[in-house]
């Protein structure tokens, strides 16, 4: 984390094992997520610097977001999608590949919710948008 005022580094988050290829802000700053290579997903305390938790995605993590509605996590992993409820830390919807989808190459690769928090759209390596109404709140 870079201080904008000066420029300096203010805080390292280190503790992912392999290659890092998301880092996103929780919708009220108080948290970043990241996620890569290691199939983990980081909960950090943005203001006293420290892990507070990991989440398990079982495949490397392409990208992350938070849901601007509820306190969800979303994941875009080389298997498919996964929502965690970060309450309770459980995995709230799994979101698999279409049967048709036979590419070696990870499924979903981006990944962003609506603004009103209530559908989420996952960008593949296929070509398509997928678009999921989530319906628990």
């Amino acid at each position: 984390v870079w201080s904008l005022d000066n420029g300096k580094l203010r805080i390292n988050l280190a503790g992912h094992t392999g290659v890092l290829n998301n880092v996103t802000i929780s919708p009220d700053g108080s948290l970043c997520a990241s996620g890569g290579k290691d199939g983990v997903a980081m909960l950090w305390d943005v203001n006293e610097g420290k892990h507070l938790y990991s989440l398990d995605a079982n495949s490397s993590i392409n990208a992350l977001c938070f849901s601007p509605k509820n306190y969800w996590l979303c994941a875009a992993t080389d298997a498919g999608v996964k929502v965690w409820d970060l309450e309770t830390k459980n995995v709230l919807e799994e979101i698999t590949p279409p049967a048709e989808y036979k590419s070696p190459l990870p499924w979903v690769v981006s990944i962003s919710w609506s603004a009103d928090g209530n559908t989420l759209f996952a960008g593949s390596t296929d070509g398509n948008i997928y678009v999921y109404e989530i319906a628990r709140s």
